[in-house]
């Protein structure tokens, strides 16, 4: 009887053992798209300080500007807030029209991106531009502001006078 109880505990197990039973498996792939500014330089600031500064311009390099996440190929674009610059620290808001400020990008590793150099204006500019997805998409930006006296206008006699907009960057699908 022991034998016969041995037996068929074991035919039990041993069935149990080779039942079956499946769920299907689905991955969705979903396009993503992901653009961050280097929290530390979410303010720019380009100086005029000399002779040569107003007669030649000054620029602003930002290395590590810029980090690009996209599952497909994608374009970074850019363009300012605002037609005119505000000057800062007033009751009474001053404004000027904003100069010719120029933005490039450059990628940090070969082969990233096509990159070129724009224009701000309120318009939409590409400044990088990609037929493939990247993982880790990061780009240096310099930012160059007008030379040949543009801004002389402007200054005060005594005083520092900033003058602000904001530059807004958007990734889309290419």
């Amino acid at each position: 009887m022991k034998k016969g109880i041995l037996f068929l505990g074991l035919v039990l197990l041993g069935g149990a053992a080779f039942a079956q039973t499946g769920v299907r498996l689905n991955i969705e792939l979903h396009d993503v798209q992901h653009l961050v500014i280097n929290p530390d330089q979410s303010t720019v600031t380009l100086a005029y300080h000399t002779l040569a500064d107003y007669q030649n311009g000054v620029e602003s390099v930002q290395k590590a500007h810029l980090s690009v996440f996209s599952t497909s190929g994608y374009e970074v674009k850019v363009k300012m807030a605002n037609q005119d610059f505000i000057k800062l620290g007033q009751a009474q808001t001053e404004k000027i029209p904003a100069p010719l400020i120029r933005v490039k990008a450059t990628a940090t590793h070969i082969g990233q991106a096509v990159n070129t150099a724009s224009v701000l204006s309120t318009n939409k500019e590409t400044i990088i531009s990609s037929d493939s997805p990247t993982l880790n998409g990061l780009f240096d930006v310099t930012y160059t502001g007008p030379g040949a006296d543009g801004l002389m206008q402007y200054v005060e006699k005594n005083n520092t006078v900033t003058f602000t907009n904001d530059v807004l960057y958007s990734i889309e699908t290419r």
